[in-house]
Order: C-alpha cells, then structure tokens, then sequence
C-alpha cells in the first residue's frame, strides 16, 4: 500500500513493515531537528526498539501488527480497533502478547469471559508449553477462523507506529504527540484514517461492527452524528454510532483495555 506519506507492506502474517517518509512531514527544519533528537530518545526508552526500528535515508521504518484474515465464513465481521502497538508486542509478533513481569494478557481472559472469543485449543485443554508458542498458537487461529466466537474477529491499530507499554513519557497517543507534535501527528493520522477506512471497506462491510478502545480512533473514524468521547460515556457504553467512511457500519466505544476488567457486562452486552 502506497502513500506519500506512509508506505506499508506485509512481511508475515500479523506483521507489517512501514516506512514513514520524514521528509514529507517536515518542511521546517528547526521541528525536524527537535525530531530527531526526540526519537534518539524514544528509541534508547526500550531494549526491543532495536528489533522493529531502522533508519534508511530519510525514513523511519518500523514493525506494527494487524490481523485482518482472509477467509471467511458465515459469522459477522468484528473489527477490534486499538490506539497503537505496544513495543514488546510488535516483537513477539502478537497482539497483547504479555503484560507486567511476561504474565498472559488480561485482555484475552477477558473477551473469553464475555463469551466474544475463546481459542478452542484452550478450550479443550491443551497446555502450552510457554508463553512464545500460546501467542503463536492464538495468531494462528485467529487467521485459521478456529476459534470460538460468535463473530469473525479482526484487530487494527489505529496509529501503526509501536511505542512502550507504560513508559513515561512515550507510551501510547500522548508519547506520540509528544514525539511528533500535535501538527505532524494530525497529519499521520490523515493517512492512518485511510487505511482503517480500507480495512472497514474489506473486512467489515457490509454486515460487520467495529469495536474502538482508544479515544483518538474513535474519534478519527465516527460520523459527525455519533457522540463524542467523554470517558464516563465510554464505561456507560453510551457511545455507539456509525462508521464515517460507511454508515451501515456499527461503530461502538468501550473504556481502554487497562480498564476492561472492571467493565466486563459491557462486553457481554455487546454479545
């Protein structure tokens, strides 16, 4: 996929390359230069940033993660869409594929729990024998349509660009805002938008339903009639609307992951 922008293409199931064109996103040198000394920063904020970042010119290129499978069967589509990647998880070459001191993400017990989706060989007791071959086994399924669900699952990212976890003051939209600048990530996220606008034109349309975690993809993806974000509305789940690219399209917003446990029957209710 070619942008002026931003250039993605495959590189393994799950596992994108992008090269983000610097030149294009800067004309002014004094903020290119305050960029660069940034992202020396960032990228010494994480040991595994040496892993899914390089340099080649006046490009940025980096690993992200996606998952939209190809096959199809008869249950609806359902995209779930995240803010960003988290580094470690871009490395592992799985979606949420540990949390803390390496323990099994929390986000995938709790979309069993809210029965929207189980992995079957899980379910029928195989035992993995570490936490590597589990997210290998989960991605597998999610791009075989093994899994139970009611629903043929996808998951996106809005912003593709990975960043840490939890660390200040990097982590997630508010590290890429201060990484970038507010100015330069509007204009990211112009191309960002196109190519979710593209997965929900694919794989959603025309019967399926989007999931948002993350206040800014939401945000970026909402008709002009759907509620705006308010996180109090969002642990009411009193933000459902349509799609801006598609308005057959179902669009729903749930409170961030870190906070999904305490908000399980919203999940349940959305079943």
């Amino acid at each position: 996929m070619k942008e002026s922008l931003l250039t993605i293409e495959d590189v393994e199931p799950g596992i994108q390359k992008v090269t983000l064109d610097v030149d294009a996103l800067w004309l002014d040198e004094k903020q290119r230069e305050q960029f660069e000394k940034k992202f020396l920063k960032f990228l010494d904020s994480d040991c595994v940033h040496s892993r899914i970042f390089s340099r080649r010119n006046n490009a940025v290129i980096y690993l992200t993660e996606n998952i939209i499978p190809k096959k199809e069967d008869e249950r609806p589509p359902l995209l779930l869409l995240f803010g960003n990647p988290a580094s470690h998880s871009v490395a592992s070459g799985m979606f949420f594929s540990f949390e803390g001191n390496e323990r099994e993400h929390r986000f995938w017990k709790i979309l069993s729990k809210a029965h929207i989706l189980s992995f079957s060989s899980l379910s029928r007791g195989d035992s993995p024998k570490s936490l590597n071959e589990l997210n290998k086994l989960r991605k597998t399924e999610l791009l075989e349509l093994s899994y139970d669900s009611p629903f043929r699952i996808g998951l996106a990212v809005f912003y593709t660009m990975p960043s840490p976890a939890s660390l200040y003051p990097w982590a997630g939209i508010g590290g890429r805002n201060r990484l970038f600048g507010k100015e330069a990530l509007a204009r990211i996220g112009k191309h960002e938008k196109k190519r979710i606008d593209r997965i929900i034109g694919d794989f959603v349309s025309p019967n399926g339903a989007v999931i948002a975690f993350q206040k800014e993809a939401y945000l970026a993806i909402k008709s002009s009639e759907t509620p705006g974000y308010t996180l109090a509305k969002a642990k009411a789940a009193h933000l459902i609307g349509n799609c801006q690219c598609d308005s057959d399209i179902r669009l729903f917003c749930l409170p961030p992951t870190r906070l999904l446990r305490g908000y399980l029957d919203l999940l349940q209710d959305f079943r």
